[in-house]
């Protein structure tokens, strides 16, 4: 019975019932069933219900000739290959011609004798053996390629921050992307954005994705500024891509308490600020080449800085979207897209807008790039930050370890001149902390108040800026402008960063001294005029002294404001209910 089944079928299409016995006998001691038509329409009904495994034609038939028996049987087919032979007694030129036009595979002209019949019959088999094995490698390959792309998505969009709140068109032309899209949290409460795309599409085009989202994420999260880990980025791809593979991407940090959006495109077409009334508020070009084509970043291509308001969305989009194409040839283009996504914004759905009109645009036609498209709201990203409350048991002596004379561990850092334009030193002390001590959430308050001193110290005290500057929101993009010139001709100027560890039974605190060479400034009329603020949204300035002040468990301004002294404080999970 098993035997029966593994034996091979053959159709055998004639409108001569002794040319069907005579095949039929020759087939079968290959070791063919057989099935039997006597004309083209019975032959295409047969191949219907059987699906053999071989067909032999004969040209002159009623009803239907072998020629349009044969075309709709390969068209049956679809991607089977089912040899399909021509029986014929026909030897002319011609008919050669219109038997492979029709889609025969072969053609036998009769009379042959049965040894050269069997041997055609063998050579066909043989095409068809391989043919089948290529398609079983392929379906195998296929298999492999879903399960690498699903753990690839896994690995990269699946950590992706705040799904829920920000819209993602992802698109692939083929089963693996070489657009990627990424968003993850930093210390601090903004949000960082990626939308990056990688030359061509399919798995070449996807080989950086995995390093590209690993750095990106873990850079994020050590608290590296945007700038860094686009050089990083940049440096990475210059190592480990051919010359022939680049990296198109738009980078993007919104941080909703500066009110500000800071952005870095490289190769990508046009990102956008949509403001709450659908308006274009600001386009961002292409300001450097793609990433990986160069070994590090021009240094003339600095982030675009933006002053953002709650209700304004960031859209950023690859240009598989802008040149997709309808049936007579037309790109999609940029005001189309345009128009779509202001649409999106008054019903507050971009993505869904704007891939139904382009569906609509595209009709059938097939994908010729993949397609990807970023909508992040600007508000709704900044961290709630509360002071810590140190939980321990009424029978424990907490002065004895809160005033302990020596630190367990201290850190130290003096930056100098140029050192303070390109070394951020709050991702290495973060490191640092958590190498020693371990991961835990009451180091983010840490890195928050670590990154305040420090950028007070530099930005107000070395380089002289004004925080007045941020008295609008505009007033952000102007500061850090200038911000940026003042770094550029930095030729004098330090910042000692100092960190004392004191560990206790149930938390630990952190004294933090940093000293700067600025003039200094008036700390008691500083600390009045934060005092007098009505609400800290009426106030965009001077924000970060109020910050520390309620972070810290003592905040102390010496000689005239160029040195400070913060003691962070926490509690950790072991301690029991009773409050300090």
């Amino acid at each position: 019975m098993d035997a029966f089944k593994n034996k091979k079928l053959a159709l055998v299409v004639d409108d001569s019932m002794t040319q069907c016995l005579l095949l039929s006998v020759l087939l079968k001691e290959e070791g063919y069933q057989v099935e039997v038509a006597n004309d083209g329409a019975k032959g295409v009904e047969k191949y219907i219900e059987h699906q053999p495994d071989l067909v032999l034609m004969d040209i002159n038939m009623p009803i239907m000739n072998g020629y349009e028996a044969a075309r709709r049987i390969k068209k049956l087919s679809g991607d089977n290959l089912a040899p399909l032979i021509f029986i014929t007694s026909m030897d002319t030129d011609q008919s050669f011609i219109e038997s492979v036009d029709a889609g025969g595979d072969g053609i036998l002209v009769r009379p042959f004798s049965p040894q050269v019949f069997k041997a055609k019959i063998k050579s066909i088999q043989r095409i068809s053996d391989l043919y089948q094995q290529v398609k079983n490698l392929q379906q195998e390959q296929h298999k492999d390629a879903e399960l690498a792309e699903k753990m690839m998505s896994e690995v990269i969009e699946s950590r992706n921050f705040a799904l829920d709140k920000i819209g993602i068109i992802k698109q692939a032309a083929t089963m693996f992307s070489g657009d990627i899209q990424l968003t993850s949290l930093c210390p601090n409460g903004d949000i960082h954005i990626l939308l990056g795309d990688f030359t061509g599409h399919g798995l070449r085009a996807s080989i950086g994705a995995i390093p590209v989202s690993e750095t990106f994420r873990a850079m994020t999260k050590k608290g590296f500024a945007l700038i860094d880990i686009i050089a990083q980025v940049n440096r990475q791809l210059n190592d480990l891509l051919p010359n022939d593979l680049f990296f198109a991407a738009c980078f993007a940090c919104i941080s909703s308490h500066q009110k500000s959006a800071y952005i870095f495109n490289a190769g990508l077409p046009d990102g956008y600020i949509f403001d709450e009334n659908s308006a274009i508020k600001q386009q961002f070009p292409s300001v450097h080449p793609p990433l990986g084509i160069l070994p590090k970043l021009l240094a003339d291509s600095p982030l675009v800085v933006v002053s953002i308001e709650d209700n304004d969305h960031l859209v950023l989009i690859s240009d598989g979207i802008i040149e997709a194409r309808n049936e007579q040839g037309q790109e999609f283009g940029v005001s189309q897209f345009e128009q779509a996504a202001k649409v999106g914004m008054i019903t507050h759905n971009i993505t869904a807008h704007v891939l139904k009109e382009l569906q609509n645009f595209c009709q059938n036609m097939p994908q010729e790039d993949d397609i990807s498209l970023i909508d992040a709201p600007c508000s709704g990203w900044q961290k709630t930050l509360t002071p810590n409350q140190i939980i321990i048991p009424d029978s424990y002596s907490f002065e004895d370890n809160l005033y302990a004379d020596t630190p367990s561990w201290s850190w130290h850092l003096h930056l100098t001149d140029k050192l303070l334009a390109t070394v951020n030193p709050i991702p290495l002390v973060m490191n640092q902390i958590n190498d020693i001590e371990g991961a835990g959430e009451h180091w983010q308050s840490l890195y928050t108040v670590l990154t305040e001193l420090f950028l007070n110290a530099l930005d107000h005290g070395v380089l002289g800026l004004s925080s007045a500057l941020k008295d609008s929101p505009e007033g952000f993009s102007q500061y850090f402008n200038e911000r940026s010139k003042r770094l550029d001709h930095l030729e004098q100027g330090f910042v000692h960063l100092e960190l004392n560890y004191f560990p206790f039974a149930y938390g630990g605190k952190m004294v933090i001294n940093v000293k700067d060479s600025g003039e200094g400034f008036d700390v008691l009329k500083v600390l009045k005029n934060n005092r007098g603020a009505q609400h800290e949204s009426m106030r965009l300035s001077g924000r970060g002294i109020e910050l520390i002040n309620q972070l810290c468990d003592t905040l102390d301004y010496q000689e005239n404001g160029t040195f400070v002294m913060a003691s962070y404080v926490w509690h950790n999970d072991k301690a029991s209910n009773f409050h300090y």
